[in-house]
């Protein structure tokens, strides 16, 4: 009975740290992808003022 409440107690700790490391990965993959957007639009714009330069 002692055992199957660790293990529960364990499970559910691992579990949430799971979910804290889940979040944490979303934000950080939210963040990357607006970087990523930021530096496409960027190119994108220096490619076009360059070739209305040429």
């Amino acid at each position: 009975m002692v055992i199957n409440s660790i293990q529960e107690s364990n499970t559910l700790e691992l579990l949430e740290k799971l979910k804290e490391e889940n979040i944490k990965l979303h934000e950080e993959n939210r963040k990357l992808s607006e970087t990523v957007e930021w530096m496409h639009d960027t190119i994108w714009n220096l490619v076009h003022i360059n070739r209305m330069k040429n």
